[in-house]
């Protein structure tokens, strides 16, 4: 039974959604709108943050008081590769970050419609050769973390990485992938009632602003129609209800039978994103399961994990 503070966020979401049922607005207002309603979303206590500059993109650096400096986290944020920043993210990726006691990359990788693919996957490879060739950290102490379109720009990059011989990371972490860029997931339709956060038209209209003259089946657009085969551990996590759903599950299913060592959590009656509302109970329990994935691969179980 989803908390009473989700019952007020899934409510307050879908009344939000309805207006883009009837007139998609434009993306320069998303990105405004996504951007102030997380101003107030701020680091945890603890956390320092520095800017790097990496000449096409930017990125945050979350620093802990107390980071383990051989070890760090790239995160790979949401929205659709057209909206969303570091900024919209602090709060998530800094919790992870300080309850890992782990440096977190948050890269502010171009977007759609202005930087179409391979744009944004270019800028997760630079930041991954960054941490492994400049600041000589071990893939073996390198976690990929993403949620929702940065959920399957983890895949791609691990896709790439594998092609091309590069090291990679210990494990990834995947929160309500975004995979088919193709839609073709029952979920989309089944609970598009229940999950209002993401729209249909709107997702088909990112499709096609990240990848205009691609194909969407293309593996390192579309993560669900390539080879997993070879992967690092990786955790899934999603709710039944939302719209995602059967890229996660379909996701899970296939990396499974190709070897992978999948940790699939699911949820009952959650929106999508809602690990960004960081105080609902919700969002605690699947960071906390988080936490405790990375600690598990980094080899740092006898770490406890500050459930507060």
């Amino acid at each position: 039974m989803p908390s009473i503070k989700h019952s007020i966020l899934k409510y307050s979401m879908n009344v939000f959604g309805v207006p883009m049922m009837v007139k998609l607005p434009p993306i320069d207002h998303l990105r405004s709108l996504l951007e102030t309603t997380t101003m107030f979303a701020t680091l945890p206590w603890g956390i320092t943050f520095e800017m790097h500059d990496f000449g096409d993109f930017k990125a945050e650096c979350l620093n802990p008081i107390r980071s383990k400096p051989e070890k760090v986290i790239l995160y790979l944020h949401g929205g659709g590769y057209v909206i969303g920043s570091p900024k919209t993210h602090r709060a998530l990726a800094g919790k992870i970050a300080k309850k890992t006691n782990l440096n977190a990359l948050v890269i502010d990788y171009r977007k759609a419609p202005e930087h179409p693919f391979p744009a944004a996957l270019d800028d997760a490879l630079n930041a991954y050769k960054f941490l492994i060739y400049k600041k000589k950290y071990a893939p073996e102490h390198i976690v990929l973390v993403g949620d929702s379109a940065g959920g399957g720009l983890v895949v791609a990059l691990q896709y790439y990485l594998k092609e091309h011989n590069i090291p990679l990371p210990v494990a990834s972490v995947l929160i309500s992938p975004y995979l088919d860029l193709k839609q073709n997931g029952k979920s989309i339709q089944t609970n598009a009632r229940n999950d209002r956060f993401l729209d249909e038209f709107e997702m088909r209209r990112w499709a096609r602003l990240y990848a205009p003259e691609q194909d969407l089946d293309n593996p390192l657009i579309s993560p669900l129609y390539g080879n997993p085969t070879g992967l690092p551990p990786m955790l899934i996590q999603a709710s039944e209800s939302e719209v995602l759903y059967d890229d996660a599950r379909r996701m899970a299913s296939i990396a499974k039978k190709r070897g992978v060592d999948v940790t699939f959590q699911t949820w009952k009656g959650l929106v999508h994103w809602w690990h960004m509302f960081v105080t609902i109970p919700e969002a605690i329990d699947a960071t906390d399961k988080i936490i405790d994935f990375i600690n598990l691969h980094l080899h740092e179980i006898e770490t406890p994990v500050n459930k507060g």
